[in-house]
């Protein structure tokens, strides 16, 4: 009964396996891997080719190893092999998973921010701090709200360019002075107020302009930021908020369900990591385009005009679904990798890329206020 048990076991992986190789092309991997995971750096189109490759090669290693699994006491010691590796390899994921990232961005995420009751984790506030990072010294300085400042505090009685978004519009890895919020405020003479942290979802970008945007008596323009990683980050199969309508006006923003045993595991977060469905995928979006809708219609509701900010390699389908057929303004930058630093984020060339860019939108539509 073992044997033929293992039988069909294997058989079962091999078919999928197959199957994977079969489905799998260039715009499935772009949909379900790439894209909701994508920030500045693209991944390797040989990853395609080669997965297919080791797919369909492992299919048929299995398929001919089926004739010749053991039967009696040797099937039972291998299936308790197979049952005792399982513990095993779940050890090796979650030690590795927690040195996949870079320990200088790890190092200094702890360091600059902490947990906040309504934000999540976010830049730490009143801070004042010389962190390493991209192999030099950036000085970190926030404001009682967690909000990154040159070093005076802001007036809210001033004219002012808002920004917000994730670790890019914060400048990880670069001084106040090089980032392109800074430069768009000396360029066009506007006080600058950051309201962006490290690794912030869509739905958090989207509360801190809500509740920043009453205290500002001039917001001239908002900017906001998308790559197609805010889709997995934000909203997709990961047990995050999702965004629907509210019933009173704009929208709200549903508690995260807590993480089951099983989806706390390092198998399941690997998997996860890897794949997300077309269910998934289309709820992101919905939840995206709701979150970005309401972003523009806070601002406009200020007299403010909002301009998105799209990098990461988004792809035309997406940009239409999210952008055009709303009718939001937006703004498409790539930076080069020559222009990124180490870990990912835009080096001062392509900080300057970026303003240079938004400037002459943001030139022409507060003027046309």
């Amino acid at each position: 009964m073992f044997r033929r048990l293992g039988q069909a076991a294997v058989i079962v992986a091999a078919s999928a396996l197959l199957a994977f190789t079969w489905y799998c092309d260039q715009a499935w991997f772009d949909k379900h891997v790439y894209l909701p995971q994508q920030f500045s750096i693209p991944a390797s189109r040989g990853i395609v080719f080669w997965s297919r490759t080791v797919a369909a090669a492992s299919a048929v290693f299995l398929l001919l190893l089926v004739p010749f699994l053991p039967r009696g006491a040797s099937a039972r010691r291998l299936l308790v092999a197979v049952l005792l590796a399982l513990p095993a390899a779940e050890g090796l994921l979650r030690w590795r998973m927690h040195r996949l990232t870079r320990p200088e961005l790890l190092e200094a995420m702890d360091a600059l921010t902490a947990p906040h009751p309504r934000y999540g984790v976010t830049l730490a506030p009143s801070i004042d701090r010389v962190q390493p990072m991209s192999g030099r010294p950036i000085r970190f300085r926030t404001d009682r709200e967690g909000r990154r400042i040159p070093g005076a505090l802001s007036d809210p009685a001033l004219p002012s360019l808002v920004f917000t978004g994730e670790s890019m519009v914060a400048g990880f890895g670069l001084q106040w002075d090089e980032t392109f919020p800074a430069l768009l405020g000396a360029r066009l003479h506007f006080q600058v107020i950051n309201l962006a942290s490290p690794a912030y979802r869509a739905d958090q970008s989207w509360m801190r302009l809500k509740d920043a945007l009453p205290e500002l008596e001039h917001p001239v323009a908002v900017v906001g930021v998308f790559m197609p990683g805010l889709v997995g980050r934000s909203f997709a199969g990961q047990r995050h908020p999702r965004a629907r309508p509210s019933p009173s006006s704009g929208v709200e923003v549903l508690p995260a369900e807590p993480a089951t045993f099983v989806e706390r595991s390092g198998m399941y977060r690997l998997w996860r990591h890897l794949y997300w469905s077309d269910a998934e995928v289309e709820e992101g979006l919905r939840s995206l385009a709701l979150v970005l809708g309401d972003m523009s219609a806070l601002a406009k509701a200020r007299g403010a005009p909002c301009i998105f900010l799209i990098t990461g390699r988004t792809p035309q389908w997406m940009l239409h679904e999210l952008f055009e057929a709303p009718a939001l303004d937006y703004v498409v930058v790539e930076v080069p990798q020559t222009e990124l630093l180490a870990e990912g984020h835009p080096g001062p060339a392509g900080s300057i890329r970026i303003a240079d860019a938004l400037e002459a939108r943001l030139r022409t539509t507060i003027a046309n206020q």
